[in-house]
């Protein structure tokens, strides 16, 4: 869905339930849905959400790139909340909604990536 109306950050959603955090804030990993959007809609970036710990635990051993992955000390609703809407803020500003979608993308998969 590519409009010409600015897009803005719409929120998350961790498909666990409302009130979901780990057993352990401090050690965790879990994928999760952020959106962007305006008034006729918005699109999904999933994204692997993770503490360093359980990154290197399930990850150390490979090489890999950082690309829609958001590393947390401790997990916390609202700094993910403030991160993602500052950094959406970012990538949003004075850019054509295809940029901007694309540049998001390397925060979060954009469902619609296959598009471009």
């Amino acid at each position: 869905m590519l409009v010409t109306m600015a897009w803005e950050y719409k929120g998350f959603y961790i498909p666990k339930d409302d009130d979901w955090e780990p057993e352990d804030l401090s050690d965790f990993g879990f994928w999760m849905d952020f959106y962007i959007g305006d008034e006729t809609g918005q699109d999904a970036f999933s994204v692997l959400v993770c503490s360093l710990p359980w990154f290197t635990r399930e990850h150390g051993h490979e090489v890999t790139s950082g690309r829609n992955i958001i590393f947390l000390p401790r997990f916390d609703r609202s700094a993910l909340d403030v991160f993602l809407k500052a950094k959406c803020s970012e990538e949003a500003a004075g850019k054509s909604p295809e940029t901007t979608m694309l540049k998001i993308d390397g925060i979060g998969e954009w469902e619609y990536r296959y598009r471009c």
